[in-house]
Parts: C-alpha cells; structure tokens; sequence
C-alpha cells in the first residue's frame, strides 16, 4: 500500500502560482532606433559587440521545468510503500540463576573440559557463559548468594548485560556463609510476577547451608507450592570434606521437593543434560506485535528527473551549432 508521510507538503504544488499572480518588475531605459546601423558603423569607427537578446523559453523547456518541480514536491511528501502486516512473536522459556559466591567457592577442584584445575566460582562462570550463548530467545534472571541473596538482573533477553554481571561476580561479593534458602526465597518471589506456566531455577551451589534466615527444605517445600522447579547443579568434588564438601544429599531433596533433578558439574559437562531438560519445557509467548516493511520511494522521480534532464542537456549540446553575428 502506497502511503505519504508528509502528505501537507503536496501544497507546495501551488508555490509557482505565486510567480505568475505577482505582478512582474519591469524597468524602462532610453534607446535609440537607427535605420542605417552599418553607417553608424563607420562613422564610428568601433568594431560592433552583439546586443542583448532576450531568451524565451521553448515548450519541451517549460514542460521540463514543470515535471521536475513537480518530482521535487512529491520527493518532499515523502511517498513509502507499506508491505503485509508481519507478526512478530518473542517465545521462550524463562528462568532464574542462582550463582552460590560463598567462601567455599574458592576451593579448586573444578575441572573444565580442557583438563585444567579451576576455582569452584570460576568454573560456574565459564559454565553460564557458554549456557547462555545457547538460550537466545530466553529470558534470565541472575541471583548472587553468598551470606545474604541479592537479585543481580531481573527476568531479560539481554544476554550481554548477564555476561557482564557474571564477569563481575566473585568469592564473596555477597558475604563468605551460603544462604541457599533465602536465594531460593528471591527466585520465588520474583517469580510471583511473572505469568509463565513453566517457572525453573538453576541453583549453582555446593549446597553447604551456613546463614540462610529461610531454611533451604523449608524454602524449597515453599517453592514447589508455588510451581517452581528448582534444578541444583552440584559444584565441586564429592570426595571432598570438611568446608569444601560438598552436600548433595541436601541438593537431591531440594529437587524432590520441586518435581527437578540434580547435575553435577565436576567435570563440566552438566549442561548438556540441563540443555535437554530445558528443550522438554513448553515455550511461553512472551510478547506479540505487528510491522509492517517500509520501502522508500521519494528517491526514484529525483532520479527519474536528474536522468531526463541529464539527457536533454546531453541532447542540446550536441545539436547546438555556433552562429555567425549579423548586421543590419
């Protein structure tokens, strides 16, 4: 469909009007009319210039004129051809991530795929980034536990912004104890605004509870009430005591609680599994509109007219012949 948007500008049509209705300034100046010129001539004694000559247009000139004015003004109106309405859908799946940035996070006995030794931390980040090269058409919120829970990032398509807050992230940004249950307490009430039917969080942790105000069973019992599923994905070496152990008795019923499942990313290849569970999930429609394609139109009678005056100039410069001056 063809359309304008400056459709008002379609009154400068009338612009020309203007010269013709205004009177015209003339000047009157003295001559003199002398029958025999060649006389005067040599009584003169001075080699003639030739006079004044007053041009007049001829019709293809005026006709040219008027269709390039007339391209000029409908350039101006801005003419664009509106294409089929296309319906643009944002489906996805949404989710929240729970980053654990305890003290224990610290330990190293992370190992990536490549063989090398990492940092618990560390190793959940490489995770995470090359989790969300995979969830294009998801939307994330990130949560940083350590003592206390803090939502780093709301529910977004943005994966840049995540990617940035993950570089951030490190051992003790949010104190040195593990308050898994209140971190599950976040992600629940964030979730408490969203309309999806399949609400899910990641839980990176080693699961060594030392701070939460909100007991982890008694948070994740709250959490599956509310439809949440929780998937904890165990940091760390099971072999491991002390501090650093790692609790996945406390994982598995975290998940049992909230109809999930635990992964274990000692060797850093949890996420595959993760991946497969997620595709499982019914993509949710998150927002619905409609566009419709512009295409531009106003360049083409400037180029129209630019082409027919280029080759009428072309045209009258090869016809024009040089011509001797006369005397009369």
């Amino acid at each position: 469909m063809l359309t304008l948007t400056y459709p008002w500008l379609a009154i400068l049509i009338l612009l020309p009007l203007l010269a013709v209705l205004l009177p015209k300034h003339r000047t009157a100046l003295p001559a003199i009319r002398f029958s025999k010129f060649k006389l005067l001539v040599s009584l003169s004694q001075r080699r003639p210039s030739e006079g004044a000559v007053v041009l007049r247009r001829l019709f293809w000139q005026r006709l040219l004129a008027t269709l390039t004015y007339l391209a000029l003004v409908c350039a101006a109106v801005r003419p664009v051809w509106l294409g089929e309405p296309i319906q643009i859908e944002q489906v996805g799946r949404e989710m929240m991530i729970a980053v654990d940035l305890s003290g224990s996070m610290e330990a190293r006995d992370f190992v990536d795929p490549q063989g090398e030794i990492l940092r618990r931390v560390d190793g959940v980040k490489a995770l995470l980034q090359s989790f969300l090269l995979k969830r294009d058409s998801d939307r994330i919120g990130l949560i940083a536990f350590g003592e206390n829970a803090y939502l780093q990032a709301p529910f977004t398509q943005d994966k840049q912004i995540l990617s940035q807050l993950l570089q951030q992230m490190d051992v003790r940004m949010a104190g040195a104890g593990t308050a898994i249950g209140d971190a599950i307490g976040v992600a629940v009430n964030h979730f408490e605004q969203s309309e999806v039917e399949n609400k899910v969080l990641l839980l990176l942790t080693d699961g060594n509870d030392t701070s939460s105000e909100f007991p982890p069973l008694d948070a994740a019992h709250y959490a599956g009430e509310q439809g949440v599923v929780i998937y904890p994905i165990a940091i760390g070496d099971p072999k491991n005591v002390g501090e650093d152990s790692l609790d996945i008795a406390t994982l598995e019923r975290i998940a049992d609680l909230t109809q999930g499942r635990v992964f274990e990313a000692d060797d850093g290849q949890s996420l595959i599994e993760v991946y497969k569970v997620l595709e499982q999930l019914q993509p949710q429609l998150f927002d619905s509109y409609t566009i419709r394609p512009e295409k531009d139109l106003y360049f083409w009678p400037i180029l129209f007219m630019l082409c027919i005056n280029l080759s009428m100039l072309m045209l009258v410069s090869f016809r024009r012949k040089p011509q001797g001056t006369k005397y009369e």
